[in-house]
């Protein structure tokens, strides 16, 4: 059975099977607008559960740079309606 694995690459994140050198993909699909979502939802989830509103992750990068994902959920808008 083919591994599947995600990476990134130049032009957006990409999932699918690799050759069996691992350095060739064998076929791959766009997945961005998925994989994005899927982190969103992810860690909303996770905040929600903990009550709350915001948070995310923080990484050093190999020549010492620091990079944030962080979300904040902001509370539904209330609605009006006018019958006039």
């Amino acid at each position: 059975m083919a591994e599947y694995h995600v990476g990134c690459g130049a032009f957006g994140i990409y999932a699918g099977t690799l050759m069996p050198n691992k350095t060739m993909w064998r076929n791959k699909s766009d997945v961005t607008d998925e994989a994005i979502c899927a982190v969103r939802d992810h860690l909303m989830g996770e905040f929600i559960k903990d009550g709350k509103a915001q948070g995310g992750y923080e990484w050093k990068t190999k020549d010492g740079r620091t990079v944030s994902l962080m979300i904040h959920v902001e509370p539904q808008k209330e609605t009006t309606t006018d019958d006039q």
